[in-house]
């Protein structure tokens, strides 16, 4: 087309209408697609900050000389069993560890630990900034119906449980099942997003927001999968145990700590009259007295089993310890209702105010020990486990039936 055909063109206002609309339409594509490039690397972002955090956290929890990775001593090879266990917690390729100067001291990749030293401006940074850094890795190769890699460089301060800053810990987080999931789901209301724009830009603006806050929700409904019992909506057995675990790995935080083990009485017998739904409708109850009964939000309640419960009250005295298993006592008081049935339940309890000699074997055994008493003693009451209970196991053949 020669100029002066083109500059015809141009003069015509329906082709100059067309031809604006068509610029207009790809600024505006472009300008989504930037949005949507966009969202989509500040949800992974946030998402790998969340892992690297957590894998930082159960480090240095459940790694007795992890301290000592970051100078030269040697590790243990049961450390090295545990590191390479923990591997898959949250699709972790591998980490390094910098120590306060920025030299790397360790080096993990595909389950095998090594020592190596080399020096890192960015693990320097922060550790004296102390601010988290992120770099997101893409594979844009085009292979048709193949996940497209994705890996989240994680730079976090190494802080010890009590508040110590040792290090840079730099976790390599494998987000591309998200990355993916989160391009499909837009690639579904990108053209929408587009043709709406020109109309009116709040409506696709809102439509893409709403679909990423589904995502964020489905997966925080991923974890508390993982966290809560699904039937009462409190903590699960595993999520009472890593809790347990916390709290004593360090004395001052296991002592003068109220354990309540709570057996919800003849609970077979209320399934066997009243049927498993009214059953659940009990535990329901027993769990938000629990819940109703606990001194603050720091308090623990958790379902241990089937009609077992437990609670956890941190830093407590023997007397507010005695009130806080009263509450539970009283509430329980109140009937559960199922339909145009009435049931007031009986709960046994066993407590047991630890010191700092204890460890979550035995804070949990001779809670449930005094539990196990007050079975016996004819149920509906509270026993504080003394000494003298360590036989009970001996003088029974087995524990009666709730």
């Amino acid at each position: 087309m020669t100029f002066a055909k083109v500059r015809t063109t141009l003069t015509n206002p329906l082709s100059a209408a067309i031809l604006a609309g068509l610029i207009l339409l790809a600024g505006i594509a472009s300008a989504v697609h930037f949005l949507l490039d966009w969202q989509v690397h500040r949800s992974i972002t946030q998402n790998a900050e969340v892992k690297a955090m957590k894998w930082s956290e159960h480090f240095f929890r459940t790694i007795p000389n992890a301290e000592k990775m970051f100078n030269t001593d040697t590790v243990v090879p049961e450390d090295l069993a545990r590191l390479a266990d923990s591997f898959a917690m949250i699709d972790t390729i591998h980490f390094e560890l910098f120590d306060a100067e920025g030299h790397r001291t360790f080096l993990s990749t595909d389950g095998r630990v090594e020592e190596i030293t080399s020096f890192s401006q960015t693990a320097l940074e922060t550790f004296q900034t102390g601010v988290p850094q992120f770099f997101l890795h893409h594979d844009d190769t085009e292979e048709e119906n193949e996940q497209h890699e994705a890996i989240i460089e994680s730079y976090v301060p190494a802080v010890t449980p009590d508040g110590r800053l040792l290090g840079t810990i730099e976790v390599y987080v494998d987000v591309g099942p998200l990355n993916d999931a989160l391009e499909e789901a837009f690639q579904q209301i990108s053209w929408v997003l587009i043709i709406g724009t020109t109309v009116l830009l709040a409506i696709p603006a809102s439509a893409y927001v709403y679909r990423t806050n589904q995502l964020r929700k489905k997966d925080q409904r991923l974890l508390d999968l993982t966290r809560y019992d699904q039937l009462t909506g409190v903590f699960n057995r595993n999520s009472i145990s890593e809790i347990l675990k916390e709290k004593f790995a360090t004395p001052a935080s296991s002592a003068s700590m109220g354990v309540l083990f709570v057996d919800v009485d003849f609970f077979k017998q209320v399934n066997d009259q009243f049927g498993h739904v009214c059953g659940d409708r009990l535990l329901k109850h027993i769990a938000r007295i629990l819940q109703a009964s606990t001194r603050n939000k720091d308090d623990i309640v958790g379902r241990f089993g089937g009609d077992e419960f437990v609670v956890i009250a941190s830093n407590i005295s023997q007397e507010n310890f005695r009130k806080l298993y009263g509450r539970v006592m009283e509430g329980a008081k109140a009937p559960c209702v199922y339909e145009d049935k009435s049931y007031v339940p009986s709960l046994s309890v066993g407590a047991y105010l630890t010191t700092d000699q204890d460890t979550e074997k035995t804070a949990i055994h001779r809670a449930d020990l005094a539990v196990y008493a007050a079975k016996r003693r004819g149920r509906g009451q509270v026993v504080e486990y003394t000494t003298d209970l360590e036989d009970l196991f001996a003088q029974d053949d087995g524990r009666q039936s709730a």
